[in-house]
């Protein structure tokens, strides 16, 4: 297990919050945006990155396994509302119906189990 901390400040941090914003997170596998209950209540904002290689610059780890991040967005703002509303300004992608602007990314539509299973009886439209 590695372990690393890091502090980003000032023209360094807006960088990575754009490279994350605009980049790694729409690469991230079945993006539907970022939920808004990460908040802490004093306008900072957590997310997990399951895999780090959505950044291009990161090099595949030869040991194969997936490595991924925790990234803590700590702001200026006094509540959650206040923070959410600059994330959202800066271009955070939020879960539709979570106050943040839309991914611009169809939703998908859930399939239920007997859409996989031809011998369910009753359970589709089709005759047969």
């Amino acid at each position: 297990m590695t372990l690393l901390w890091l502090a980003l400040n000032h023209q360094v941090m807006f960088s990575f919050l754009d490279r994350l914003i605009n980049l790694g997170l729409p690469r991230t596998r079945d993006f539907q945006g970022v939920s808004t209950s990460s908040f802490d209540g004093h306008g900072n904002y957590s997310i997990g990155i399951r895999e780090q290689g959505v950044f291009p610059e990161i090099k595949f780890d030869l040991s194969g396994k997936p490595r991924g991040m925790d990234v803590c967005i700590s702001t200026t703002a006094n509540t959650d509302q206040e923070a959410q509303k600059m994330l959202a300004l800066m271009g955070m992608p939020f879960r539709e119906g979570g106050g943040g602007s839309a991914t611009g990314l169809p939703k998908k539509k859930k399939l239920k189990a007997h859409h996989f299973d031809p011998k369910a009886k009753g359970k589709s439209s089709r005759r047969r």
